[in-house]
Order: C-alpha cells, then structure tokens, then sequence
C-alpha cells in the first residue's frame, strides 16, 4: 500500500500531466496487439483511438494504441506524455517511468517530462532518484518554482531542514501567491526576513 507520502507524489504527478498537456512494457504482451493496430491505421487515427479508450477508463487498450502510435511514426513527445498519463491513472508508476526514461535518453532537454518522471520517482520512495531527476530540471530552468518546492518537501522528509527551508524560500521569491505559498510560510515560520534572502 502507498504511504501518504506516496500518494501526495502521486497526485503531483497527475496535476503536472494535465498542465502537459493495464500499463506493460511495449516490448513484451503489448506486441501482437500493436502490430495489428500498425497495418491498420495511421498514427492520428492510432491516437484517437487512444484517447476514446481513455475516456472510457480502459487504459491497457489506450496504452497499447498509444504504443502503436508511437512505432506507426508519431509525434513522440505528446504520445510519451500520454503513455505517462494513461500509466499514472491506472497507478502502475513503474511503467510510466519506463516510458519516461526511453523517451528522455532520445530527448533529455524535455522539462516537463522529466519533472514528472521527478515526482513518480519520489512516489515510490526513490528519494535520490527524484532529487537527481530534479536538479537536472532547475539545471535547465532555474525558475521553475515546483522543482524548488518538490525538492523541499524531499529534504523536509530526509530530515535537512537547512535544506528543505532554502528551496522553500526559492519557491517563495518564485511564486509569492503560489499554490503552496500558505503552506510553505507556515513550514518557514515566523521568519519573515528569511523570505527576503534567496539570492537573485
């Protein structure tokens, strides 16, 4: 059973999906299904067809047209997203980091993909994995306010709160209103002046 812990990862990883925008790996059971799917369509009506299972909750056959799409000569980073999403929403984090990864070896310069790679890694208890996963991120965009977050609440977990109160008050210089901003404050205290000295 996921802890709490996990679980708030995991909505994470399902919020950040939607501003993108039964899982197995595509090389095993999925094959013969797809292969089918290939000489019968393009990689659009391949996708469509995707998106109409996913509507309808059956995520397995939406991976597998997805997958298809994928191999029949797709746009890969839409469709990888959509792999994420359909594997997320069906709770299967393991493959969709799958998905995630062979998509990132090919395209590593793609944030967002890998930013919700971050926060699958972080839903399963691979703290080191997601921090990696994250200063890779801030690496490549500095501002993005929910990697600095993210990363605090992994120092908070991990005991640094050195640490974890330095990314809040990046997040806060970042994002004064943001979604987390009450919840952030609240785990600074009352150090008001602190909030004033993350360097530019």
């Amino acid at each position: 059973m996921m802890s709490m812990r996990g679980r708030y990862w995991a909505v994470v990883a399902a919020v950040s999906l939607v501003s993108m925008t039964g899982c197995a790996p595509a090389e095993s059971k999925l094959d013969r299904g797809i292969e089918t799917m290939r000489r019968e369509s393009n990689p659009t009506e391949l996708s469509s067809r995707g998106e109409a299972f996913a509507a309808l909750g059956d995520m397995t056959r939406a991976e597998q047209y997805f997958v298809a799409a994928l191999k029949a000569g797709g746009e890969p980073g839409a469709l990888v997203r959509r792999l994420v999403a359909v594997c997320v929403a069906d709770g299967r984090y393991p493959v969709a980091i799958e998905y995630a990864e062979d998509y990132l070896r090919n395209h590593p310069r793609d944030v967002d993909v890998r930013y919700v790679m971050a926060t699958m890694r972080a839903a399963l208890g691979d703290a080191s994995g997601a921090k990696d996963e994250l200063r890779m991120v801030l690496a490549a965009k500095p501002n993005l306010a929910d990697a600095h977050y993210a990363l605090a609440q992994i120092a908070r977990t991990e005991g640094d709160v050195m640490g974890a109160d330095a990314e809040l008050r990046h997040y806060l210089r970042l994002e004064p209103t943001g979604r987390h901003a009450e919840v952030a404050r609240a785990s600074l205290g009352p150090h008001p002046t602190l909030m004033q000295t993350v360097p530019e």
